[in-house]
This record gives C-alpha cells, structure tokens and sequence, in this order.
C-alpha cells in the first residue's frame, strides 16, 4: 500500500505544478527543472525578474517541495521579499540562493521570514553581504531549525563571524562553511571565548590563515565535536600543523584537508606522530612538499589504519613516496588514492601495482607529471591487486600506444567504469585498440583526448 500511496503522491504533485503552469514561459521552466522523485525545484543558471520571481512564489505547488535551488537567478535584495512572504515555503527544507546579488538588506528581510519553519539548510555563498548581514542573521528569530549554512564568497570580516558565534542561530549549526570571507588570523584568534560544540563540519578556506591563527584556534576549545576541518589554501605552515596535531580540540576528526598550505615532511611527521587526531578518514595534503620521507611518515603510523581518501598529489613523493605507500602495514582501506604530479614514474607505479593494499580502491588518480610509460601501464594492466577499481586516472603522461595495447588487453578490471589516458601521445591505432578492447567494454566513459 505504501507503494500505492507514493504513486498518488507523485501524481498529485505533478498535477498541482501542471495546473498553476498557465502556458507561461515561467511555468514551462518550472516544469522542466522539477524532480518529483526528490520533491525539489532547481532554477540554477536561468536569469528571472522581479516580476517571474513574485509570480513564482505565489505558486501554491511549492508547498509539496522539499529543495530549491535558486543559484545564478539574478536574486537581488528586492526580489527576495517575494520569497520572503510567500507562504508556501512551509515543507522547505534546503534553500541554495548563491551566486545573486543578495547585500545586508536582503539578508534582514530574509532573517525575518516566517514562512520557513522547516528551512535546515541555507546556502547564500557568492553574494555581496557583509558582517552586517550576518549580524542581522545571527539574531533571527524564525530561522530556528537552520544546522547547515554556507556564507563563503562574501565579506563577512571577523566581527560578522564572531556575531554568528555568539548567538543561538550560531549555535545550533552543525555545518558552517565560511571560505573566502575575510576571516584571518584575528578571526581565529576571537573564537577562544565561544562553544559551538555543535560543529560537526568547519570550512575556513581561502581566508590568509598562517601559524598563528591556527594556534590560536587550537589552543581554543570552541569545536569540541568537529570530525571535518578544511583549511585549504592558506598559509599555516609547518607551525600552524604542530599546534593542530596536539590539540585535544580535534581529537574526533575523521577529515582533514590542507591543500595549498606551505606544507612540509614535518607536517606530515606532526600528524603521524599525534596522540589526538588518530581516527582519519580522509586527508588532503594536495600541493604541498611532504616528499618521500613524509609520506614514509604517514604510512607507518597508525594514525592513518581507517583512512579511505588519500591525496598527495604534488608532494615532490617521487618513486620512494609511492612505494612507501604501497608497502604500509596500515593503509589498507582506501577508496581513492590521488598522486598526481609527484613524478613517481614505472618504478612506483610499479610498486602500487603489486601492492596488496589495494583491494578496496575505487578511484586512482595519476595523473600529470608522473612519467608514466608503457611499463608502468603494463604493471598496472596485469595487476591482480584492484578488484573494485572504478576510476583510473593516467591524463599527461607517456605510455604511448604500447601502453594502451597493454591497457586494451587487461582483464583484472572487472569494477572498472571510467578509464581517462588523454594527453599520453597515443595514436589512432593505440585508440582503437582500447575503444575495442573485449575485456574493457564495461566502460561507461573512455577518454582519449
């Protein structure tokens, strides 16, 4: 009967949308970009006026939805008011308006809608509001079930940030991403007197943190739950890494991600050798200088026997890093595996290759500046050790035709779906041979170019 109930369901949804259309261009749209299944609406990309957005929001369908995304609209601060008066937002329950020209007064009346009872999830990245408008957010009264929020891309500055965490909205958020919002080092410096012990994920991305911004935070005990941190492209240093690596603060992390941070062996010493953050899962090292002996580092701790996501790429690893990766006792659970540009050549690959910690891997990424030739392909191709291998990456390198001969005639990828060899001087014949490949005709994407 449930089944029963689900067709009534999705039939009277359509139906609603069908009738309030109207043969209006707008209703067309709507129409199109509907998923009933999921009950959401998706806009992104398609230019509205004042006139489509207040027509659209008198739609009494848009009760039976849960999502809707309204990215890339031309969203400005009047044409919100429609949405914040429509009252037929009640089962709403995410709310994506980024990339608009939403300012302070925007946000003011939206902090006063009170026809979003059910609103968890609130993305404004990528507009123009300022730290006045996450004051005038933090003191909503009726946006009480928000736990998921995105301000990245906006000039929030420290004293909005700080508006956000001293207040009950911030508290009760369990998701805060805040990239590119001018935090810095004084941002972080401010958290030490705030609990948000609710934080599960913390995005602090793209805002100028070094050191001592880091070290302030983590001499902090603001995010005592936080298993997800992400740092990526600032300027934390080596320092910055130690302080993190022996705070109690992050003694829950399961995801730590720290691309671009003027990273190297000792941060990846500082973390194999921490006696707090000993549960990951997933960590970024991407675009650092960790090098062989780093990586050695990592891979005989056991700091990193759960991890499942592994990206070193552009770590200077070479063949010795991706052998000690092959070798550890403990990284045995991987999913994905990203070592591009790390120059680790035949030798290396060689090594992963004939590893036996790799049953569980789902994505491998060598791509760019790897030095991969024929040989390398082969090992790969013959290898017994990816049963599950779903992605393989080997963009930018040289294996050549002979290369792909030996990748047309493997038979170990039993999982694989997406095989991308673009930019490794293959022929029109070393093409053909992979587009023809008996043993690889399981693959949804091949890409040669």
């Amino acid at each position: 009967m449930k089944e029963a109930k689900d067709i009534d369901d999705s039939l009277e949804f359509l139906r609603s949308f069908e009738k309030n259309a109207n043969d209006t261009e707008l209703g067309e749209l709507v129409l199109q970009r509907l998923d009933r299944h999921n009950k959401s609406l998706s806009l992104q990309g398609n230019r509205l006026t004042d006139t489509e957005f207040k027509n659209l929001f008198s739609l009494e369908s848009l009760k039976y939805l849960k999502s809707i995304d309204l990215s890339e609209t031309g969203m400005n601060s009047k044409s919100i008011g429609y949405l914040c008066t429509s009252k037929w937002l009640e089962n709403t329950e995410s709310l994506s308006l980024s990339n608009n020209n939403l300012n302070d007064d925007g946000i003011f009346l939206l902090s006063k809608a009170i026809y979003l009872p059910n609103l968890t999830s609130l993305d404004l990245s990528s507009n123009e509001i300022g730290e006045l408008g996450a004051k005038v957010l933090s003191l909503s009264k009726s946006l009480k079930g928000i736990y998921s929020l995105d301000l990245s891309y906006n000039r929030i500055e420290s004293l909005g940030i700080h508006s956000l965490a001293n207040s009950n909205f911030g508290r009760q958020l369990k998701f805060l991403k805040l990239r590119d919002t001018c935090l810095d080092n004084k941002g972080m410096e401010g958290f030490s007197s705030y609990s948000l012990d609710k934080i599960k994920l913390l995005d602090f991305s793209d805002n100028s943190i070094s050191n001592k911004g880091m070290e302030a935070l983590s001499l902090s005990n603001t995010f005592q739950n936080i298993n997800q941190l992400i740092l990526n492209n600032n300027n934390i240093g080596d320092d910055g890494i130690f302080a993190l690596s022996e705070s109690e603060m992050f003694c829950n992390l399961e995801s730590l991600f720290l691309a671009n941070n003027d990273l190297t062996t000792d941060s990846a010493i500082s973390i194999s050798k921490s006696n707090t953050i000993t549960q990951l899962k997933n960590i970024d090292f991407n675009n650092n200088d960790i090098r062989s002996e780093g990586t050695k580092a990592l891979s005989h701790s056991t700091n990193l026997q759960s991890i499942e996501y592994l990206d070193l790429g552009a770590n200077g690893l070479g063949a010795e890093g991706a052998e000690a990766i092959a070798n550890s006792p403990y990284i045995k659970k991987l999913k994905s595996l990203r070592l591009n540009n790390n120059n680790i050549k035949d030798v290396g690959v060689a090594a992963i290759a004939n590893s036996k910690n790799f049953n569980s891997l789902e994505n491998l990424y060598l791509e760019n500046e790897n030095w991969i030739h024929s040989e390398g392909a082969k090992a790969l191709a013959t290898s017994e050790g990816f049963p599950r291998l779903r992605q393989l990456v080997l963009t930018l390198n040289v294996i050549g035709d002979d290369g792909a001969f030996h990748l047309a005639e493997a038979k170990n990828f039993p999982s694989l779906e997406q095989l991308n060899v673009a930019g490794n001087k293959i022929s029109p014949k070393g093409e053909d041979a992979l587009k023809n490949s008996p043993y690889l005709q399981h693959i949804k994407s091949l890409e040669l170019v």
